[in-house]
């Protein structure tokens, strides 16, 4: 396959030919909030949600559901490159307030227990994948899935993916984009 092409959100920049190199990275695939957040109607995000790029939080009267956005890479057999995904991840309310404390602490390092509240495309179920959120610093945390847990995306995490395979996820997720 040929490099990839697309409009980067971040820097707002056209990118051609792309070949996932520190030199010329792939995009990361984001998704812009949680499930959870994107199953509530219009009326209970307004009243019950709150949400930024980075965190979401879910009233459910007694109870709070509460989210970030991660990163998951999954590396490329036989390269030093990684497909990274932006996915949000559930973690409990003490592990929430924890991160929102120190989330502007450039030193802080904490492991948080959660489970993926986003639906990778190509994987039944994710959303039952646990995994540890480890916090480092400014930047977002990264995902290590339980590698105990029976499921595709943990495979794919520790053994990997092509190159091929990688380049077609991307392509996939960038069509919907193209097509509106």
């Amino acid at each position: 396959m040929t490099g990839i092409d697309y409009d980067c959100a971040y820097c707002g920049e056209h990118h051609q030919g792309t070949d996932g190199s520190q030199a010329d990275p792939w995009p990361a695939l984001g998704f812009r909030r949680p499930d959870p957040y994107l199953d509530l109607d219009t009326r209970s995000r307004r009243m019950s949600a709150q949400a930024t790029d980075d965190l979401c939080v879910i009233e459910r009267g007694t109870r709070s559901d509460c989210f970030v956005r991660a990163i998951l890479p999954l590396p490329i057999i036989g390269e030093t490159i990684s497909l990274e995904y932006g996915p949000w991840v559930q973690i409990g309310v003490g592990s929430y307030l924890d991160y929102v404390e120190h989330y502007d602490d450039p030193h802080h390092a904490q492991d948080y227990a959660g489970q993926l509240a986003t639906a990778l495309p190509g994987y039944a179920n994710p959303l039952s994948v646990p995994v540890q959120v480890i916090t480092r610093g400014e930047m977002r945390p990264l995902l290590v899935p339980d590698s105990t847990f029976g499921h595709p995306l943990v495979r794919d995490f520790y053994d990997g993916i092509t190159r091929t395979e990688a380049e077609l996820r991307i392509r996939s997720m960038l069509l919907p984009a193209a097509s509106t």
